[in-house]
């Protein structure tokens, strides 16, 4: 089986579920992972391989980027026409260069390619929900009439949440599949030492690991590092432009510390040594709601107790998941964590539940099931 897979994040690019799932596709797939230019960063224009992924570069159509004459070129519709062009002949020399079969599975997660679709050979065509695609800083307007005409060509959906499955419906007829997010728990289970830039900050340490965008509610973190018990709030992960200046500022303040982005097979030492998982976005934000994070489930592999802001697909389970809706029900919620009795056998165990092992099997065979339908 062929897959191309049409996706808007570069495949090296953290650690996204893309990588997770389609790492664990069978031997027997062959998988085309077409990736956006990243402007600076390192692109594959020359295809690279990793397992049975083979990902590459396209310069597809991308708002946004660090460049202000390519920015200008793609605000006009005979500049969006142009790169659009470009990146389909782009596309089709690399798959036929590639030898890819030539009407393969298509899956896609990039709205951006919305117009090449309908010219695009293949048996099947998947859309993958996990973000939404208006959730980031500076989507255009013109961006929504891509979203419209990718939905028209699409065959089926996966969606990462029951709150954006629901969403869905009312904008699709498609069929909407519901796989969520997951964790490799066999990796969060270690018994590596704590890394000494956090073994030697003091306890309670209270923890975020990700990336610090604009969905971190700014004011819930000052308010729990108000009241850390003389402990420590944690940042890990790559920083954003969106709140940069933000994390300075509580970077600055007597009790935080920013350790920046560490590499994926160090993330559970430092889990290791937290004391609470914290997943402190802004509640009443439409596309925080819609999440359904796998740091969840990471913390809890790791062992940790979890307080994050509430999440449609999941219960409260305390000692081991609380929500809070805002700083003083996360400030509650932290205190809980740090006083109730520790089950790490049981968060383990619960966690081991969502496998991204299981989840790919799954994508899988509702893909293969699919493509058999209509082949």
């Amino acid at each position: 089986m062929d897959l191309v897979v049409l996706a808007e994040v570069r495949w090296g690019y953290f650690r996204t579920r893309k990588q997770f799932l389609l790492s664990r596709f069978p031997k027997h797939w062959r998988v085309f992972y077409a990736q956006p230019p990243a402007f600076g960063g390192d692109d594959p224009w020359t295809p690279r391989r990793e397992g049975n992924v083979t990902y590459f570069t396209v310069p597809f159509l991308k708002p946004g980027t660090t460049s202000g004459a390519y920015n200008a070129l793609a605000g006009t519709r005979a500049g969006r026409a142009a790169i659009e062009w470009t990146a389909e002949r782009w596309l089709k020399a690399r798959l036929r260069a590639l030898s890819v079969d030539p009407r393969p599975v298509v899956l896609t997660s990039n709205i951006y390619c919305a117009r090449m679709l309908s010219r695009l050979p293949r048996k099947l065509l998947l859309y993958d929900f996990n973000d939404h695609p208006f959730q980031f800083a500076g989507v255009p307007e013109w961006a929504r009439n891509y979203w419209r005409a990718t939905l028209d060509e699409v065959d089926a959906l996966f969606v990462v949440s029951e709150f954006y499955r629901r969403a869905l419906s009312a904008e699709t007829d498609r069929p909407l599949m519901l796989l969520g997010n997951g964790v490799e728990a066999a990796h969060f289970e270690t018994d590596a030492p704590v890394p000494d830039d956090l073994a030697r900050l003091p306890r309670p340490r209270i923890g975020y690991v990700g990336l610090l965008s604009h969905f971190l509610d700014f004011d819930a973190l000052e308010a729990v590092r108000r009241a850390r018990r003389g402990g420590t709030l944690v940042l890990i992960g790559p920083g954003s432009p969106a709140t940069d200046e933000k994390v300075r500022a509580l970077a600055a303040r007597e009790g935080v510390a920013v350790l920046g982005p560490r590499p994926y097979a160090q993330i559970p030492a430092y889990f290791k040594g937290l004391d609470v998982g914290l997943i402190p976005f802004r509640a009443q934000d439409p596309f925080v709601q819609g999440i359904n994070p796998n740091k969840v489930y990471q913390y809890l592999a790791a062992g940790l107790p979890v307080v994050t802001t509430p999440l449609l697909d999941l219960e409260a389970r305390p000692p081991d998941l609380w929500f809070a809706a805002d700083a003083a029900s996360m400030v509650r919620a932290v205190e809980g964590a740090l006083d109730a009795p520790a089950d790490v056998s049981a968060r383990r165990a619960w966690a081991r539940q969502h496998d991204w092992n299981a989840l790919a099997a799954r994508m899988v065979g509702e893909i293969e099931a699919r493509a058999a339908a209509v082949s």
